[in-house]
């Protein structure tokens, strides 16, 4: 057994998150032989880009929250949620133009905003009709479609959704600095952090024991990596690849 001592920042546990979720039998079965449908937001953009190549990974993204609190791009400006059939890019295509067809071997990939202590997803709600979230999981829920929700350790926050659940709606704010938003946990959905990725890839066990950082490590993740020999000889020359991966680029299309 070798040990692995790891830094991630916030986009290079991005880049891992999404080529481990490639690395999976179930989200390699569904772009083959299925269909995998990939929502809007950050996380998931890695994913497309790690399957199409080239891609402006600022354009799939509807919320996201910035230095000067959380924002909505504009509308016209974003691309259509990424759907896949037996491989095939259906461009132009949402889910909701899907959903009826999809059953239990399908994948829906969707972004989460926060991680609770019960290590389930929780999504922000800018939409008043509940957004993209809004749009697929009761028939999700109806026809037991998988939900895989893809979420870097930076998003850990030390509360159960309970906690607050049903304190607030987007129009409750007095006060908002930023979007004012909803919220609504997704106990349907899979949680997919660094630490499934790395086993994904790898077949070894990481855990976080540190976070943070300064100049561009903000948001970083320190992972303890353990397995046998040769798979985190693996995991060490993919770590030493993947670091430098580039910040997320600048979005420039807020409302």
């Amino acid at each position: 057994m070798k040990k692995l001592l790891v830094t991630l920042t916030p986009a290079e546990s991005k880049r891992l998150i999404a080529r481990g979720l490639l690395a999976t039998d179930t989200v390699k079965e569904a772009l083959k032989n299925g269909y995998l449908c990939v929502t809007l937001g950050t996380t998931s953009s890695y994913l497309v880009e790690e399957i199409l190549g080239e891609y402006d990974k600022t354009r799939h993204i509807a919320g996201v929250v910035l230095p000067q609190g959380l924002s909505v791009t504009e509308a016209e400006s974003r691309a259509s949620d990424a759907i896949f059939h037996k491989g095939k890019h259906l461009k132009g295509k949402k889910i909701i133009d899907v959903l009826e067809k999809l059953g239990p071997d399908d994948v829906i990939i969707k972004s989460a905003n926060a991680l609770d202590t019960d290590y389930t997803p929780v999504v922000l709600l800018a939409s008043p009709t509940g957004g993209t979230v809004g749009s697929f999981l009761g028939t999700a829920a109806s026809k037991n479609i998988t939900i895989i929700m893809p979420i870097g350790l930076e998003k850990n926050i030390p509360v159960a959704y309970d906690d607050f659940a049903g304190q607030f709606g987007k129009d409750d704010w007095d006060y908002a600095i930023g979007t004012p938003v909803g919220v609504i946990a997704v106990p349907e959905g899979i949680s997919f952090t660094e630490m499934e990725a790395i086993d994904a890839l790898f077949d070894v066990s990481a855990i976080p024991f540190a976070a943070g950082g300064v100049n561009g490590a903000e948001g970083s993740i320190t992972l303890f990596i353990e397995g046998k020999d040769r798979n985190i000889d693996r995991a060490h020359k993919f770590m030493l690849d993947l670091k430098g991966e580039p910040p997320f680029p600048k979005v420039d299309h807020i409302k």
